[in-house]
């Protein structure tokens, strides 16, 4: 895991498949965010246990091979594992995205949404709109 040192807000993202990780990284450094960036979930979880000091405005996730409730899941105890006030947004971005839901954001509660992307510049809106960033 690796720290950058761009300006805030700050997203804590857990990427697994190492080509979504560089391109996702270098496009929200791009935006402008700090990024917090871990490319398997047990560096993840030994970093967040480690410290129990991740300060993170926002946690972004996807992990390959899980469904958007299991991702769900295992994103909750990162962020509950984080220096969390309970005010952190988590956002999921599934593997796999159904032809249907392609392109739409599903609020799962106040602070989770599940992001069936399909291009950055939706993703950069959710992101924006959750962390009051102007888009």
């Amino acid at each position: 895991m690796h720290e950058t040192t761009n300006s805030s807000p700050t997203i804590f993202f857990l990427e697994e498949d190492n080509h979504a990780r560089r391109s996702m990284t270098k496009s929200l450094r791009e935006l402008g965010y700090r990024l917090l960036v871990s490319a398997d979930l047990e560096d993840a979880f030994e970093w967040t246990s480690g410290t129990g000091y991740i300060h993170a405005d926002l946690v972004l996730v996807n992990l390959l091979g899980k469904l958007p409730e299991e991702a769900l899941a295992i994103g909750r105890r990162l962020r509950e594992h984080s220096k969390y006030d309970g005010h952190t947004p988590l956002v999921i971005l599934p593997e796999k995205v159904p032809q249907d839901l392609q392109g739409t954001d599903e609020r799962v509660n106040d602070l989770e949404w599940i992001c069936y992307y399909e291009d950055i510049y939706q993703v950069k809106r959710l992101l924006a709109r959750l962390l009051n960033k102007n888009s």
